[in-house]
């Protein structure tokens, strides 16, 4: 529970200043301690809370027309991912997770950016997020690229992003209870949990006016690439 509770303090605080990172740095660390599917579930609801404070504040600047298609495209990708849940063993999953974050922190760390709008590229990628959300909990980084490619505004950026994600963990959240994934463990350790969420974004907020938003994006590039190493490594280990 401890542990739990530093992690969340930790990914809440880079969400706040590097504006990503909270399900990248909290999934493949909690896999290291948790069951596979209880961390899914914690990291899922504490996302939501997450999202939903940033999305609330920016509803107004959300660029419909192109968070819809992304929505769609998730929908559909949703039962591949569970499906992998479910039948997967656990330390697959657990190499699974570690494999995504480096990948998509890689991605990151590149600066890479999708091509032109399309819809069918929003249906795409949105897809690849659902897969992603009900398989591993790291979603994030498809829509963030494809939105950095659309070059939208900061709020619209912000707003847009958000709403994906929280509808996105709402629905997530659904089809775990439908198939009986959420555990009591899980709902207690995100009631324990949730106040760090607060306490990490004012942490980060007083962070950005001390540090430079590029020096602490660094050290989250960092803390992805250990903490997918540990889940890579936990996983081994399981497996052999």
């Amino acid at each position: 529970m401890v542990f739990v509770i530093a992690v969340v303090l930790v990914a809440a605080t880079a969400q706040s200043v590097a504006g990503f990172g909270f399900a990248l740095v909290m999934m493949p660390l909690l896999v290291t301690v948790l069951d596979v599917r209880d961390a899914l579930v914690v990291t899922t609801l504490l996302g939501a809370v997450n999202s939903g404070i940033i999305a609330a504040t920016s509803w107004r600047h959300i660029p419909w027309s192109t968070v819809v298609p992304m929505l769609a495209g998730a929908l559909a990708g949703m039962p591949a991912g569970l499906a992998v849940l479910l039948l997967a063993p656990a330390d697959a999953i657990r190499l699974l997770v570690g494999v995504s974050t480096l990948v998509m922190a890689g991605m990151l760390v590149r600066g890479m950016r999708f091509g032109d709008r399309h819809v069918a590229s929003e249906l795409a990628v949105g897809a690849v997020s659902g897969v992603l959300n009900t398989s591993t909990g790291t979603n994030g980084p498809p829509v963030v690229l494809y939105l950095q490619g659309r070059e939208h505004p900061p709020p619209e950026f912000r707003g847009g992003l958000n709403v994906f994600f929280v509808t996105c963990n709402v629905i997530t959240l659904g089809s775990f209870l439908a198939a009986r994934v959420v555990s009591v463990d899980a709902g207690l350790l995100f009631a324990t949990a949730l106040p760090a969420i607060a306490v990490g974004s004012t942490f980060g907020h007083v962070l950005v006016r001390r540090v430079e938003p590029a020096t602490f994006r660094r050290l989250v590039f960092g803390l992805l690439f250990v903490s997918a190493v540990s889940a890579v490594v936990s996983a081994i280990i399981g497996l052999t």
